[in-house]
């Protein structure tokens, strides 16, 4: 192959993976660029992704298209106190079950910030599928939902402000209490699977604080499963954790979402009473499953190197390193910011003042530059379905 037609072709490449890893990718967006602030124009994604979730299961499998009623929250305290309730959003999933007479345990897939086309991308395909038809084996049904679609958003990877953390965590949550009214699904054994963007959910979903006002006193997920995560963006910083079985599993390797704060994270959750546990794999990146060989992504985006953490304080706003960062370093007002935020929540422009806020954040600490891709597929399937097959399998 000519030099030449090589660079292109690696170029390419790079450009593909940051259509389909999460967390703050652009192959054009770089730190400190302003995004358009126009509202998405809503189309019917979510029925082109149910179409495509669907195949990732097999011919025997209950095929079923799911709707339910979420809501929007820019902050934790949102779905904490209801106020969620005053924007009410659809969202769908597909449904997949194995054919049972018993009610079956089933995972829920939580999208990334390449959003519903993650799951059946060229390279990430042959993962979900493959965990899909190993968990079927077992006895194990599957949700995957798409809470990006009925936004009109198809992904977020250029701009994360565009659907915020809380209002996908309650999405998951509201999963969840779809899957308990079910019959055919044991609720007592639901688990919750996602990579970066949907590993913040796998572990935000894990906290008393939510899941008490959500799902209910006694109500929570029997097994997490976080790949990848930030473990940053809106977590509590003093976690309560459910008594979910948690396994974080993370690439040492990782410079897009570094293992360091997850490794912190997991000791906050454990000391906090978590059943928790790390698979730390030497030599991995982000994006470890995808069948693609890691590959430099000079224009992936970035904030792990702001001096503060964004998590969210005890009661649901954000703590108070992130409100002094944000008064002193970016002049943002945070009671006014916080009062328009709790003002337009109703309304269509509601995301306006965070992502000011996103945006400012990333003009003052983001960075760009990061290795996606792996090819560990088989090993990362391996590691998943034995994970649920103990905790979730009959």
């Amino acid at each position: 192959m000519p030099h030449h037609i090589a660079l292109n072709y690696r170029l390419v490449l790079c450009l593909l993976l940051a259509v389909i890893v999460c967390g703050g990718l652009s192959p054009t967006t770089k730190a400190g660029d302003d995004d358009s602030t126009a509202a998405p124009t809503l189309v019917p994604r979510e029925f082109l992704s149910i179409a495509w979730y669907k195949k990732l299961a097999p011919d025997t499998a209950i095929k079923e298209t799911i709707e339910y009623v979420s809501g929007e929250a820019i902050f934790n305290f949102q779905i904490m106190d209801g106020s969620y309730r005053k924007a009410p959003t659809k969202v769908v999933g597909a449904l997949l079950l194995p054919e049972r007479s018993e009610p079956v345990p089933v995972v829920i897939f939580s999208p990334d910030s390449g959003g519903p086309s993650g799951f059946y991308w060229e390279w990430g395909k042959p993962f979900w599928k493959g965990v899909v038809k190993k968990l079927f084996d077992k006895g194990i049904g599957v949700f995957i939902i798409d809470g990006f679609g009925t936004r009109g958003i198809s992904k977020t990877y250029d701009d994360q402000s565009r659907y915020s953390w809380p209002a996908q965590t309650l999405d998951t949550l509201m999963a969840f209490n779809v899957l308990a009214d079910d019959p055919r699904v044991d609720k007592k054994r639901i688990g919750i699977l996602g990579h970066s963007r949907g590993a913040d959910m796998a572990l935000g979903v894990t906290d008393r604080r939510l899941t008490q006002s959500v799902l209910g006193e006694g109500n929570y997920f029997a097994a997490s499963l976080p790949m990848a995560s930030s473990c940053n963006s809106q977590l509590f910083e003093n976690p309560e954790p459910t008594p979910t079985t948690v396994l974080m599993l993370h690439g040492l390797a990782d410079d897009y979402t570094p293992a360091s704060l997850c490794i912190d994270y997991a000791e906050r959750m454990k000391n906090a009473g978590a059943d928790i546990d790390l698979i730390l794999k030497k030599g991995w990146h982000h994006g470890f499953y995808l069948t693609v060989k890691p590959l430099r992504c000079p224009d992936c985006v970035h904030a792990y190197d702001c001096p503060v953490r964004f998590y969210s304080s005890d009661d649901g706003l954000m703590n108070a390193d992130f409100i002094d960062f944000i008064e002193k370093s970016l002049d943002i007002n945070w009671k006014k910011t916080l009062a328009d935020i709790v003002d337009r929540l109703e309304h269509e422009d509601r995301y306006k003042k965070f992502q000011q806020i996103y945006r400012k954040i990333r003009v003052n600490c983001g960075q760009k530059g990061a290795t996606v891709g792996g090819g560990h597929t088989q090993e990362s399937i391996d590691i998943v379905v034995n994970f649920f097959a103990l905790e979730l399998a009959p």
